[in-house]
């Protein structure tokens, strides 16, 4: 099984989505409140919780945006996406 992590940010909210061989196991939106950076790390938690999973079980975390790349829930996104790779990869 292959565990893929989709943030999908519009203006309005974002989703948090988890794959599983490219389907739809669960997700989470929630509204633009300036907050990305908690909000995301608590959505990751839960949805890792909710499966049963542990972080390293997710093997990819993809962002998709239609946010210009210098709005900072875009960059925190981005941040989030590669510390989340660089500490599940940790041997």
């Amino acid at each position: 099984m292959k565990y893929i992590f989709r943030l999908e940010l519009q203006k309005e909210s974002s989703k948090l989505i988890l794959l599983e061989d490219d389907k739809e196991v669960a997700e989470r939106t929630w509204p633009e409140a300036r907050d990305m950076g908690t909000k995301l790390f608590e959505v990751i938690s839960a949805l890792l919780d909710e499966q049963g999973l542990k972080p390293s079980a997710v093997e990819d975390f993809v962002v998709e945006s239609e946010l210009p790349d210098v709005y900072t829930s875009t960059r925190i996104a981005e941040t989030v996406k590669k510390v989340y790779a660089f500490g599940v990869k940790r041997k």
